[in-house]
């Protein structure tokens, strides 16, 4: 090797594009739409994902199925909310919906 030159290697990342019927939008410091909220003093917790785009019965479902297969209860944890188009589901589960998030490619 000559002096002053360098190997490099370009290692490129894999990357898979899948199309969804959905698409969560990042917030402006680039972080995911993910938000814990404290009901009832402190009592009832609820995970909201918020900037939600397309087909949210098809997040709810993919949801369900991904993070909560076992859960056949008529009461359902993933429930949709409407009004301001989000996804709440019952209970902390802040860290594990960012991590499924960040798999599926948002």
């Amino acid at each position: 090797m000559q002096k002053g030159s360098r190997l490099t290697t370009l290692a490129s990342p894999i990357i898979k594009y899948v199309q969804y019927p959905y698409y969560i939008h990042r917030t402006s410091n680039k972080s995911l739409p993910v938000y814990i909220d404290l009901k009832n003093g402190r009592t009832r917790i609820l995970t909201i994902l918020r900037r939600i785009e397309g087909d949210i019965q098809a997040l709810r479902d993919d949801i369900k199925k991904d993070l909560f297969p076992k859960d056949h209860s008529i009461h359902s944890k993933v429930t949709i909310n409407h009004t301001n188009n989000n996804v709440v589901i019952k209970g902390d589960y802040c860290f594990v919906l960012k991590k499924w998030l960040m798999d599926k490619g948002f």
